[in-house]
């Protein structure tokens, strides 16, 4: 009977959570889909829509916690701006009354998204934090504990106490946050339940690897390298598997914007490059690289933009994206009221010092040789299909050309941090190099996933005009 009844109180605590941050989110993504709350203005999918609307929420949450830093207080008024998001969600979804169509492709989405986030959601419920890497037990739900101790995300959580100084104070606190908030709504805090905030980081992302849903081998292919290519880094307690996973679905949709040039992808897009912010450090080196393939694949689409059509076309998604980012200001104003610092000393004197002598001393090579193991996979994989496309004399996908841009960039910076870095150069290779590299991994498999979508059109056609005419 307890089993039973923790099932229950476990499903309820996930659909009350969803529609908490649905309400949230609708408060934002609504005026930028819909001219008014309740009518719509710009065509996009359901799904998609949805998708983003529960990633600002959960970004909108955060930053409630961060100006009210009382976890209660942040609660009672996220949650009374959250139900009045939700019933203006729910008037715009159900208000017309209108035909709901059923059909084989919806029942096959909503079977596979419902799969794929059991399969996921099992692991990281009943692994206990003791099974967990080290920095998932004394970093991220480390902090979370302290959130939660506390009562609050403030400088009285105790972020200097000699105690917690290894424990890399200066990072992020999104999912720390929303762990401390489920175990201080529940009462109490245990070894399972503030990992469900990985589960609600991860149900956009589902949503949105959706949207690409094909009756085809691609869309297979897609879904064995993201997310099941590196799923146990999506319930080990890290937040390098999600940086990895919201930087590959900013790629996708990025990839699909050129192909359809559909303005919602690069909107979604943007958008997707936001969470990267508030879950890790690399997460800035991250947004930067994402900012620099935007700005190429306008370039080659030869997209024509002024400042006046900037302010006057698109001046509603330019305001989302700088209140998505609120978050992010509030965070580095207090690590610097409060004092917390990165012990990676970057931009510092001795930084620079610590690069020139690694590449006198030849130690530059054991980086470049620990980095390019860890993405050789992801390399072989995009050399083989860019061979197969030559072979066969298909086009290879301009897409990928922003992609591949910005892995580059996103490793060069991950090579310059390790270069710089004032720790033991080996133990922090060997220690975190597997981890931080995931993400050009997942950005190599994101140009490969184009690439083979591309020859299966390819084959598709051949096949369609060697069909005899009757």
């Amino acid at each position: 009977m307890s089993t039973v009844h923790n099932a229950i109180t476990l499903l309820i605590l996930i659909c009350c959570g969803l529609l908490y941050f649905i309400g949230l989110g609708w408060l934002l993504i609504g005026p930028l889909f819909h001219c008014k709350l309740f009518s719509k203005s710009i065509k996009i999918s359901k799904m998609l829509e949805l998708s983003l609307v529960m990633i600002s929420g959960i970004i909108i949450n955060y930053g409630i916690t961060l100006i009210f830093q009382s976890l209660k207080t942040a609660l009672t008024i996220g949650g009374i701006l959250a139900l009045l998001g939700l019933i203006c969600y729910l008037v715009m979804l159900f208000g017309p009354i209108k035909r709901i169509l059923f059909s084989t492709d919806k029942l096959i989405k909503s079977t596979g998204i419902m799969l794929i986030l059991g399969l996921l959601l099992g692991p990281i419920i009943l692994l206990p934090l003791s099974r967990w890497d080290w920095d998932a037990r004394y970093i991220w739900f480390f902090h979370a504990k302290m959130i939660y101790t506390a009562g609050a995300l403030s400088q009285s959580t105790g972020w200097l106490h000699p105690s917690v100084v290894v424990s890399h104070v200066d990072y992020p606190n999104l999912v720390p946050a929303l762990a401390a908030q489920l175990s201080c709504l529940m009462g109490f805090w245990n070894e399972y339940l503030p990992k469900l905030s990985l589960f609600f980081l991860l149900v956009p992302a589902v949503l949105i690897l959706f949207t690409f849903f094909k009756s085809s081998s691609s869309f297979f292919f897609l879904l064995v390298l993201i997310p099941f290519s590196f799923s146990p880094k999506l319930w080990n307690g890290l937040m390098d598997g999600y940086l990895s996973l919201y930087f590959a679905i900013s790629m996708l949709l990025l990839g699909r914007y050129y192909k359809d040039f559909e303005i919602n992808d690069l909107i979604s897009c943007a958008i997707c490059l936001i969470p990267l912010l508030y879950l890790k450090n690399e997460g800035i080196l991250a947004l930067i690289a994402g900012i620099v393939a935007i700005s190429l694949t306008l370039l080659l689409k030869k997209t024509k933009i002024s400042i006046k059509m900037i302010f006057s076309k698109y001046w509603k998604p330019i305001i989302i994206l700088l209140a998505l980012s609120i978050p992010f200001l509030i965070w580095s104003y207090n690590k610097k009221q409060w004092g917390l610092t990165n012990d990676l000393e970057l931009g510092t004197s001795q930084s620079f010092v610590r690069f020139l002598n690694r590449i006198n001393d030849g130690s530059f090579k054991v980086i470049l040789i620990a980095v390019s193991q860890q993405f050789n996979i992801g390399l072989i994989l995009l050399s083989i299909l860019l061979f197969a496309s030559m072979a066969v004399k298909n086009k290879i996908p301009n897409e990928i050309i922003p992609i591949i841009l910005a892995v580059i960039i996103y490793c060069l910076g991950i090579i310059f941090v390790y270069m710089v870095t004032p720790l033991n150069l080996i133990n922090q290779l060997n220690d975190s190099v597997d981890r931080t590299i995931l993400t050009v991994n997942t950005g190599l498999y994101v140009a490969c996933y184009y690439i083979f979508s591309s020859l299966r059109k390819g084959e598709e056609n051949k096949l369609i005009n060697n069909v005899p005419n009757r």
